[in-house]
């Protein structure tokens, strides 16, 4: 009789094992899927705050003299303490901001374009007022513009 339990026991085990170890791979699985979507979530940069977006520079500005080549992108802070940063490029497809660091008073601005089917060959300017991030003193505030291309 205890031969017969030990080859029930034998069969039993083969039974639930694969069921056990398809069980755990799958919660391992769920688990390596949540970490990295959370992971992916927390890199993520936040959205920049775009005041508003419009073509032309801003008041007061002279792209005669921004830059050697008057084309070069640029950015002032406005009486307001919001920053207008600006770059030259087609009309339909304008540089936009789309990150926004801050190290101290060193703000780091990206633009990049949109993908589009097609892009007109006209240059304007697009400005766009963006938001300082909180910490950032209007005054003493350096900007760096990043072309992202």
């Amino acid at each position: 009789m205890d031969g017969a339990r030990g080859g029930a026991g034998q069969d039993g085990t083969r039974r639930w094992l694969p069921r056990r170890l398809v069980v755990v791979a799958l919660v391992l699985l769920v688990g390596l899927v949540v970490a990295l979507l959370v992971r992916d979530r927390a890199g993520a940069d936040a959205p920049v705050p775009v005041v508003t977006t419009y073509q032309g520079l801003p008041a007061g500005v002279d792209a005669g003299t921004e830059g050697p080549t008057g084309t070069d992108p640029g950015w002032i802070v406005g009486d307001d303490g919001r920053l207008a940063v600006w770059a030259a490029g087609s009309s339909t497809c304008p540089w936009l901001p789309v990150g926004l660091t801050a190290d101290g008073d060193a703000v780091t601005v990206t633009l990049a374009v949109e993908d589009a089917t097609a892009c007109t060959m006209d240059l304007v300017f697009t400005t766009s007022l963006v938001a300082l991030p909180d910490g950032v003193d209007p005054d003493a505030a350096t900007v760096e513009i990043v072309l992202d291309r």
